[in-house]
Order: C-alpha cells, then sequence, then structure tokens
C-alpha cells in the first residue's frame, strides 16, 4: 500500500451503483475521490495527468472503449472490484406470480418488458415514454414511479437493482433471476450485459500491486466474455448476456434437477479429465437470450466450460451458433 495519498475520479451522476462500491471498499486506503460530471471527463482527465485513477463502473469503461481485446491508448484496467448483484428487482407488494390479473407494470427496457411477456402474457406494460417521464432519470424517476404507485397507477416497477440500492427508499421488492430451479413456476430474467462491475482504469505503469487485495479474478473473466460477446454480436440492446463462475457442485445439482443429455455430458467431461490434473471446483456458465416481440418464443444459448479449456475457441464456437439461431429466428 502506498503512503501517497492517489487521486480517484468517479462520476457525479449514477453510474450503475460504482461509486458507493468504490467508497465502500478502498475507505481504508490513502485516496481522494473527485467527482466528475461524466466518464468521458474523467478519462480525458486521467490521460492529462490531473488524477491517478479513473473509478468507473463496466458498462461506462465498455461505452468508452474498454472491452475483452481493447483499451484507450495509453490506458489500461488495473484492478476489477468483485462483481455487484447484476439482477433485477420487482418492487411492489407482490411478486410476479401473485400480481393481479393485467398487472400494471413499469419497465423501460424492451428486453425486460418481453420476458415479462414471456413469464405473464396479461400483464400490461409500459416504458417512460408511455408514462411521459421521458425526462426523469435516477431519484427523480424513483420518486415519479413511487407516485404511479401509491395511486395504484401501477401494480409494480422494475429496476435493475443497482437502481433499487442506490435510489430506493421503501417497498418490497422480488429479485428476478437467472436461475430456474425446479419450479414450473420459474422463468428465467438473464440481466443486460455489464452490469455490476466497478473497475479502476489507470495510465499503463501503475503498479498493479497497491489494490491487488481488491482485484476479483472472477469479475475480471466475467468482464473479458460479456464484453467480448456484447461486442461481437454487435451491442444488441435485446440480448440479455451473463456470465459467471458457479461451484460445479451447484450447477451439477441444478442440472440433475432439470434432467437430461446437458447432465450426462457435464459429468462424462468430469469423469475424462486428466487423472493427473486438480480436478476444478468451479466452471464458467455463459448465457445469452433473445425474444420475439410478444414473448412468446425464446432464442437462447448456454455455455459451460472450465476454467483451463481454451476460452478463446469457446467464446467463437459460442458466436457462430448464435448467427446460426439468428438465422433460423429471421427464417421463421
Amino acid at each position: 500500500m502506498t503512503n501517497e495519498k492517489l487521486m480517484v475520479g468517479i462520476c457525479e451522476q449514477f453510474d450503475d451503483g460504482a461509486q458507493p462500491h468504490f467508497q465502500r471498499l478502498m475507505e481504508r486506503y490513502n485516496i481522494e475521490f473527485i467527482k466528475f460530471k461524466s466518464s468521458l471527463d474523467i478519462v480525458k482527465s486521467l490521460l492529462g495527468g490531473e488524477i491517478d485513477l479513473a473509478g468507473i463502473s463496466g458498462l461506462s469503461a465498455f461505452n468508452l472503449g474498454f472491452s475483452a481485446e481493447s483499451n484507450i491508448s495509453g490506458l489500461e484496467i488495473t484492478t476489477y472490484l468483485p462483481r455487484r448483484d447484476p439482477t433485477l428487482v420487482i418492487v411492489g407488494k407482490n411478486n410476479l406470480d401473485h400480481l393481479p390479473r393485467k398487472g400494471k407494470i413499469f419497465a423501460n427496457s424492451e428486453l425486460i418488458r418481453r420476458q415479462l411477456k414471456r413469464f405473464r402474457s396479461d400483464l400490461k406494460l409500459s416504458s417512460k415514454l408511455d408514462l411521459k417521464l421521458e425526462n426523469s432519470t435516477g431519484e427523480n424517476l424513483i420518486e415519479k414511479l413511487e407516485e404511479l404507485y401509491d395511486g395504484n397507477i401501477l401494480d409494480g416497477y422494475v429496476l435493475e437493482r443497482s437502481e433499487w440500492n442506490e435510489f430506493g427508499k421503501k417497498g418490497r421488492r422480488h429479485t428476478l433471476g437467472m436461475q430456474i430451479e425446479n419450479n414450473d413456476s420459474r422463468q428465467r430474467f438473464i440481466p443486460p450485459p455489464l452490469r455490476g462491475f466497478s473497475l479502476l482504469i489507470s495510465r499503463v505503469g501503475f503498479p498493479h500491486s497497491i489494490f491487488e487485495e481488491l482485484n476479483d479474478a472472477q469479475s475480471m473473466t466475467s468482464f473479458r466474455i460479456e464484453s467480448k460477446l456484447f461486442l461481437e454480436l454487435d451491442k444488441d440492446e435485446l440480448l440479455g448476456i451473463n456470465a459467471s463462475i458457479r461451484r460445479i457442485s451447484t450447477i451439477a445439482k441444478s442440472l440433475n434437477q432439470e434432467g437430461g443429455m446437458i447432465s450426462e455430458i457435464l459429468d462424462e467431461k468430469l469423469l475424462n479429465l486428466d487423472n493427473n490434473s486438480i480436478k476444478p471446483i468451479q466452471m464458467v456458465e455463459v448465457m445469452i437470450e433473445t425474444l420475439d416481440e410478444n414473448g412468446q418464443i425464446t432464442y437462447s444459448l448456454e455455455k459451460k466450460y472450465i476454467p483451463s479449456d481454451d476460452e478463446y475457441r469457446i467464446l467463437t464456437i459460442c458466436i457462430e451458433e448464435w448467427g446460426k439461431i439468428m438465422e433460423l429466428k429471421n427464417k421463421s
């Protein structure tokens, strides 16, 4: 740990919940947070030598040009903080199963609205445009949604978990999770990509060892995969993408509940590992999905592999297979 105070730039405005994450995990370090109007202003200041580090979300970093295979010239990602939960929440008294028939729900993302239609085709779904909230963001948006909920104009509203954590003040919330488990009524809600990441970016040459204790290898892997897939798949806003590292025992339990060939393939792969190799305890799980306009047809792809597998080859195959799925979708 350095004794010299480091200047870290963060955004004034909401940045996928990254700012409080930095402030909480870095409080024991000798640093000072400097607020900027935008992530672009932070990066300009970093390139100009005015600050030592940029603390921004993975989504902001991606939009600036950082991904699995690219950086801004002269800069690099120094530290990946442990990933925050990227799942969605629905705010309201009832979860999706117990909403009234033709319940009125706000969800600003078209992807999420389609996922909701898949679960309950009777729901009446609204966007910011429908509710004349186009100019509302952050805390102001949630206050207005809460007013609509209190006035029975809405039966609930869907937020990204980072939004709820930063601005939510009251009311019950229910997770829209990614694991189906052994429950016929359960539906998957794969979130939009690159949520939940908090990244420290530095000029090339900055000593990575300073924040070595904060760096999370699983977060780095997930960001690398999601950024590569999102970029290769043309930044399609109708894609749900999630990459996570899960214990093999947890994955096997889920697959055994679902049954079928995938579970058998996993068992065979683990048995065929080199006897001299250390048996892995974790697997990388990649999920991609999109839906038709009515939410009645789901197009999805999943890959599971152990960390020692050839990730580049696996993701290349994944992209090729997704392309074939989209060809079939366009023909239907």
